[in-house]
């Protein structure tokens, strides 16, 4: 356009107001999701929300920009969701979870926080093991070190088999896992790689834990100013992974090879003999350490017969073989620390898929046998003595069934029997030195009056631990049905627990009046034990039943904190009490026959008051326990008549 007739235009059409030069934001090409953002971007012109969905692009315009702003990358475009889990996955973190998904460590749904504080409890031991030896190093005497690796040593060995003994059951998959995951479209090798991926993770991170404080802080700590740090650390870690890995896959090696070797009739005894034999000679290797580190000179120098059948005596013996701390003498047991790991090893591994094919056959085929009522001669006796009322028949033989045919609750008595018998072993043996320098074992008197009411101490407090887990919450209504005619539910009728822990503690009594009778006991001392042992278990049942009016197997257990307190109570107060109360009363009683009038008054007065108190908490005169309140009755609209 020429010159003129552009001026010419340009008068004709109306002038726009004139623009100040100013700072503008650049203009967004994006909706923004976010208005206050948008006021923000209004109110300060350097403040600019970059919204596009390249980030390249983004830092390329601020390079390039010289202007003073402040540039917040932000993408309106929505994230990328993280992949669902294959199939695999799902099959591991299922069976990871079945590991911990029981009603002695967690509660439904508190899968990771149980694993964290089981693992944790695990771990501290050897952590304050470790600091408490602090102090005492260096220029620590050998034999004092041989004693602290021993510790290391018989503590990766004891957790690892109480871990793989207390999981027996959830080693293989059970009936429930065939019956429902193989009807799914899966193949039965990725059921088997996933279940043993997920036992593999298990003792992997238990072995971790017991394992990781040791290895780290007792090298540096027994190591000397001038000495390798890292050949200490290496014996330390062949030893505790021999002895764990030992434990853990001799287990499994058992189990295995039952379910492969043995019938199904059989399978559930003998699994059930091998647990509490497990139990026992774990805890008892673990409570005799302070007897053995005091002669490990003369168990590793002049090693009696007994210690070619203690498995950590040969882990610590190839510790001290790598550091060349090892006489010929003990050559034999080096060699059995050497290969039986392995040996163990190799047994699980191959006799897994065996047993696996058998679990499986007989979770798909089911009981070969029937199911007969076992005829007992006692039976009517209790009918016409202590169950008079059908209800307490009824809750009777449900204890009954349930004990005998539950494998969970099977495995609960099973770890509180192999404790108790763990530590009456443990009260009545003794380690002596004869002339010759070899170690024998004897007898302790005080051990042997303790042993009875000890292990009534853990048989009353294990039949009461196993009444507080449910079997099936949802299940419970049939109980007020059924008892809903009798008035205040259960009522008496919930006695029948103390009747039966009653019966079990007088039977275990005369089993143990036996042995002591085949040891030559004179019948005076007899007859004491015979009185202590009635009085225990009328008083102490008592006790810890004192108000109860739940049904057992039918009420959640106590949550983690107040069962916790319980706990350290029971076991940490009265339970040493307890035992010393008795063996000092059974002294005296023995010493003075007078004595024994007293006591024969003092029980029968507390037994009175424990029963009226019993009574009185019943009516709910002085209350009761949280966890016994009962629900409402299940609605019968009046029909039930």
């Amino acid at each position: 356009m020429p010159e003129p007739v552009r001026k010419i235009v340009e008068e004709a059409l109306p002038s726009e107001p004139s623009i100040e030069p100013s700072i503008t934001p650049p203009i967004n090409p994006h909706k923004s999701r976010h208005p206050e953002r948008s006021e923000a971007e209004s109110k300060d012109p350097r403040l600019h929300f970059d919204r596009s969905p390249d980030p390249i692009d983004s830092i390329e315009k601020l390079t390039q920009s010289n202007e003073p702003q402040l540039r917040i990358l932000l993408y309106d475009q929505p994230l990328h969701t993280k992949k669902p889990p294959t199939r695999d996955q799902t099959l591991y973190h299922h069976f990871f979870r079945r590991f911990f998904d029981n009603d002695t460590l967690s509660v439904e749904g508190e899968t990771q926080s149980t694993v964290i504080r089981v693992l944790a409890f695990v771990a501290v031991p050897a952590l304050m093991f470790a600091f408490w030896l602090l102090p005492s190093y260096p220029g620590k005497p050998l034999r004092l070190v041989e004693a602290d690796r021993y510790f290391f040593v018989v503590y990766s060995f004891v957790i690892m088999g109480t871990i793989t003994t207390f999981e027996w059951d959830m080693l293989f998959p059970d009936r429930a896992d065939f019956l429902i995951l193989l009807p799914m479209p899966l193949h039965a090798r990725e059921l088997f790689v996933a279940k043993a991926k997920a036992l593999l993770a298990v003792l992997g991170l238990f072995f971790f834990a017991a394992n990781v404080f040791g290895l780290v802080l007792f090298p540096a700590v027994s190591t000397s100013s001038h000495g390798n740090y890292f050949a200490t650390v290496w014996p330390h870690f062949v030893a505790v992974t021999f002895a764990g890995a030992f434990a853990a896959f001799t287990v499994l090696a058992i189990q295995g090879l039952s379910l492969c070797l043995l019938p199904s009739s059989w399978y559930r005894f003998f699994a059930t003999i091998v647990q509490l034999c497990s139990i026992t000679l774990l805890v008892l290797l673990f409570l005799l350490y302070p007897l053995f580190s005091s002669r490990m000179t003369l168990l590793l120098r002049n090693p009696p017969p007994m210690a070619n059948f203690l498995p950590p005596l040969w882990f610590l013996a190839l510790y001290e073989h790598i550091l060349g701390n090892v006489p010929a003498v003990s050559e034999n047991l080096v060699r059995l620390g050497l290969w039986s790991a392995p040996i163990s090893t190799l047994i699980a591994v191959l006799a897994y898929p065996f047993a696996w094919a058998r679990q499986k056959k007989r979770a798909l085929e089911g009981a070969s046998q029937t199911n007969r009522p076992a005829r007992n001669i006692l039976t009517p006796l209790l009918h016409r003595t202590l169950l008079r009322r059908p209800q307490e028949r009824a809750i009777f033989h449900f204890i009954s069934q349930t004990l005998f045919r539950s494998t969970h609750y099977q495995i609960y008595l099973t770890l509180y029997a192999g404790v108790g018998l763990a530590l009456g072993i443990c009260t009545i043996l003794n380690l002596h030195a004869t002339s010759n320098g070899s170690l024998v074992l004897a007898l302790s008197s005080p051990g042997l009056h303790t042993f009875l009411p000890l292990l009534l101490f853990w048989m009353i407090v294990g039949l009461r631990a196993a009444f507080s887990f449910p079997v099936d919450l949802r299940a419970r209504w049939v109980f007020p049905i059924n008892l809903l005619h009798t008035g205040l539910y259960p009522g008496k009728a919930a006695h029948a627990a103390r009747h039966w822990t009653l019966l079990a503690s007088i039977a275990l009594t005369a089993i143990l009046l036996a042995m002591l009778l085949a040891l030559h006991w004179s019948y005076w001392s007899l007859f004491i034990q015979t009185f202590a042992g009635v009085a225990f278990c009328l008083l102490f049942n008592n006790v810890m039943f004192l108000g109860r009016t739940q049904i057992p197997f039918t009420r959640a257990g106590a949550s983690g904190r107040s069962g916790l307190t319980i706990l350290l109570v029971l076991y940490g107060a009265l339970f040493p009490s307890l035992l010393f109360l008795t063996l000092i009363l059974e002294m005296n009683a023995e010493a003075n026959p007078l004595f024994i009038v007293r006591l024969v008054l003092t029980a029968l007065v507390l037994y009175a008051l424990l029963r009226l108190l019993d009574h009185l908490a019943q009516q709910g005169i002085i209350g009761g326990f949280p966890e016994d309140e009962t629900d409402p009755g299940p609605q019968t609209l009046n029909l039930f008549q």
